[in-house]
């Protein structure tokens, strides 16, 4: 039997490190999908330009960019990582169906950070610029963390942000 290409969905809230971890996964020859930088040329470099209905349409875009390369990437036989915060549980079932209907195996990895650290994070950002510096509001980070749902009762692999990582640890566990 042949082995399922594996698909790594790095979720955790801004800040908790899914960007430094999918980029150290990439460096153990796992590629590396960003919805940050999906978003980018149009979404964010751009802001306050688009409609809340436009910018749900370039998110849409986005997200079907990833489906596309996530399936090329299981037709290879290759696993990838998918860089994104997978906040809610049905956006997570939704990309678990995706991925196993092209032949992978979803594994979710989540990245829990406490608010106090992730603020810390995200104020480092300020001044900064660019697909993974994205600065967040208070306001925002407060959102996202009351809005995080957390995979409770999902099988997934629960990373501690507070620290700093143990690759060779987490690449065993994975």
């Amino acid at each position: 039997m042949e082995k399922k290409p594996k698909v790594f969905m790095i979720s955790g809230i801004s800040g908790s490190g899914k960007t430094f971890f999918s980029k150290e996964l990439e460096l153990s020859g796992v590629p590396r999908i960003s919805m940050d930088e999906e978003l980018w040329p149009d979404y964010y470099a751009y802001p306050g330009l688009f409609s809340d209905e436009h910018l749900d349409f370039l998110y849409k875009q986005a997200t079907e960019r990833i489906f596309a390369k996530i399936r090329n990437f299981c037709a290879e036989g290759r696993s990838c990582s998918v860089d994104m915060p997978f906040c809610k549980a049905s956006q997570r079932e939704v990309f678990r169906a995706q991925i196993e209907n092209c032949g992978g195996e979803p594994v979710l990895i989540w990245i829990n950070t406490d608010l106090a650290v992730l603020k810390q994070r995200l104020s480092d950002r300020s001044g900064k610029n660019g697909p993974n510096n994205l600065p967040v509001s208070e306001a925002e980070i407060n959102m996202y963390w009351n809005g995080f749902q957390k995979p409770v009762g999902e099988s997934h692999i629960e990373i501690d942000g507070n620290k700093p990582f143990d690759f060779e640890e987490i690449l065993k566990m994975i």
